[in-house]
């Protein structure tokens, strides 16, 4: 029996998907996935959980990923409208009737939801490999806000973003405070990477406090290369022109602590 406090590693499920529909999920106009699982299935929907990555190939974005929020299953397609609507779920059409026959047109789809029902798979759009400096950029531009928090805090004037290997993004910004109670935006994006039960960082974007893409401080570096032997891996963008990145084994080339992580 499984205890009730075990935690279950989140997945990575690799799915293929047409154009139209990799586009509306990249744009938000489409974040339900409908799937249904076929007698040669090679993937049972029904294991796909919150927290899991799905990995979409599509022609138009190439590989992108998702985060599955949640996975609800019903009996029928038209119970699985009649809850979730038709806005979200479907690429084609927002009309209740014709949505029903678009699924029912997919290959074996049709006798597949009669046997075994059917998944709305609820997704938020992460990023694209094709295009991931430039989202990372923009998500780091998006939370840098400059502001005076109380007459001893200052807030948001430099900001960063991780990817880590898990596919996830955290953002932080820098605070700073009196008697250097603060911290730089590099490390608060780790501390919610941590708190996430995450731990291994990809990629990282920083922009600084005149608005442009900088690199991370010492003290950031440092932090950086303590959380894994793989640290030294870590690419960080140094032009958002021309997406030249310098990896940080390059910022720290005779770090002392490369025999203790």
């Amino acid at each position: 029996m499984q205890n009730f406090f075990e935690r279950r590693e989140n997945m990575i499920f690799k799915l293929d998907i047409n154009d139209r529909a990799a586009l509306a999920i990249k744009n938000g106009t489409k974040r339900i996935e409908i799937r249904a699982n076929k007698i040669n299935s090679i993937i049972d929907y029904g294991k796909i959980k919150s927290g899991d990555i799905i990995e979409f190939t599509s022609n138009n974005l190439g590989r992108f990923y998702t985060l599955v929020v949640c996975n609800n299953y019903y009996k029928t397609i038209e119970e699985l409208f009649m809850l979730e609507g038709t806005r979200y779920t479907v690429s084609s059409t927002n009309d209740y009737n014709e949505a029903i026959n678009n699924i029912y047109k997919l290959h074996g789809y049709k006798d597949a939801i009669k046997v075994n029902g059917v998944f709305a798979i609820h997704l938020k759009y992460l990023y694209s490999e094709n295009t991931v400096w430039e989202e990372l950029y923009d998500k780091a531009l998006d939370v840098r806000n400059p502001r005076e928090v109380s007459g001893m805090i200052s807030a948001g004037a430099v900001s960063a973003v991780i990817l880590t290997k898990a596919h996830k993004i955290y953002t932080g910004v820098c605070i700073d405070t009196a008697s250097s109670l603060g911290m730089c935006a590099e490390r608060n994006a780790i501390a919610n990477m941590l708190t996430n039960q995450d731990n291994e960082v990809k990629k990282l974007v920083c922009i600084n406090s005149k608005g442009d893409v900088g690199l991370p401080c010492g003290a950031c570096r440092e932090f950086l290369m303590q959380l894994s032997k793989d640290s030294t891996d870590i690419e960080i963008l140094k032009d958002i022109n021309t997406k030249e990145v310098i990896k940080l084994k390059e910022l720290m080339p005779s770090w002392w602590g490369y025999d203790r992580v």
